[in-house]
């Protein structure tokens, strides 16, 4: 059994195309929640800076989502600069566009619907070309740095920045229920929950060379945050999978609530930063 059949049974990102207008509103909400995070903030401008994204330059953000790298991205290369943002779902790249306001440099970016797979970009024809949180969701998420490869320039930057499965920290009394749950979300959340643990040899496998990796772990103490919310489907992810109880779910969930209301939750997850050169 493959990955893309024995992992990601309960990823809500697998095909996004499939969203519902409710799905898909719920997770621009999410998307720009955690883009608000002090830490998110932080983890953003130190990769893209790791990116040498500047003035002029054509980039593309692989899985764009609502926009929130294109954003980033567009007020770094103004003012001749282009973005290009692909995602494959059409209410995500409707809701980019809604949201991309001309203070973004809304001229500067394209959004279009598009496989990462199959990207329908000549080569050689991005500077720079980035990817992330997006192919720990993708049924042979491979292929995608390989088209990463294609379409950036001779001396060009490829970089990816997702998640790691096992990674999520959640603050709990109870340590084995905890490492239970965090070990069904990671299976059943994500397609390949380990992918960022294979980037280095992906890079390599695509050409790229010079190749870096760098860890972040963005981090949230407040009640409504991404990762309170994490915490909450982590544990419905392991009951829908059988690997707790309804009994053992309501018990965990009951010491997490009280965690957040009482002000002492802490939660995130660890991410890796890989990215090369093409030369």
């Amino acid at each position: 059994m493959d990955e893309t059949t024995k992992y990601g049974s309960s990823s809500l990102f697998r095909d996004t195309t499939k969203l519902t207008p409710d799905e898909a509103q719920d997770l621009v909400r999410r998307l720009e929640l955690r883009a608000k995070a002090d830490d998110e903030v932080t983890a953003r401008a130190e990769y893209l800076s790791l990116l040498e994204i500047g003035s002029g330059q054509r980039v593309l953000d692989i899985g764009c989502g609502s926009g929130v790298i294109a954003r980033d991205v567009a007020r770094r290369v103004q003012p001749n600069g282009r973005v290009v943002g692909i995602d494959s779902s059409p209410a995500l790249i409707a809701a980019a566009r809604e949201l991309t306001t001309a203070t973004d440099g809304a001229t500067s970016i394209t959004f279009r619907e598009g496989d990462c797979r199959a990207l329908p970009l000549a080569d050689d024809s991005f500077d720079v070309v980035i990817a992330a949180t997006v192919l720990t969701h993708v049924p042979d998420g491979h292929r995608a740095i390989l088209e990463m490869a294609r379409v950036v320039r001779p001396g060009g930057r490829v970089g990816v920045f997702d998640f790691d499965g096992d990674g999520l920290l959640v603050a709990h009394p109870d340590r084995d229920m905890t490492r239970r749950i965090v070990a069904a979300f990671s299976d059943h959340s994500a397609v390949n929950g380990w992918l960022v643990r294979e980037l280095p040899g992906l890079f390599k496998g695509a050409g790229l060379k010079d190749i870096r990796v760098r860890g972040f772990m963005p981090l949230e103490q407040h009640e409504g945050s991404f990762y309170a919310r994490m915490g909450e489907r982590a544990a419905a992810v392991a009951l829908e999978v059988g690997a707790i109880t309804p009994e053992q779910h309501e018990k965990w969930m009951e010491a997490l609530r009280d965690r957040v209301h009482s002000g002492e939750f802490l939660g995130g997850r660890l991410h890796l930063f890989c990215w090369g050169r093409k030369p």
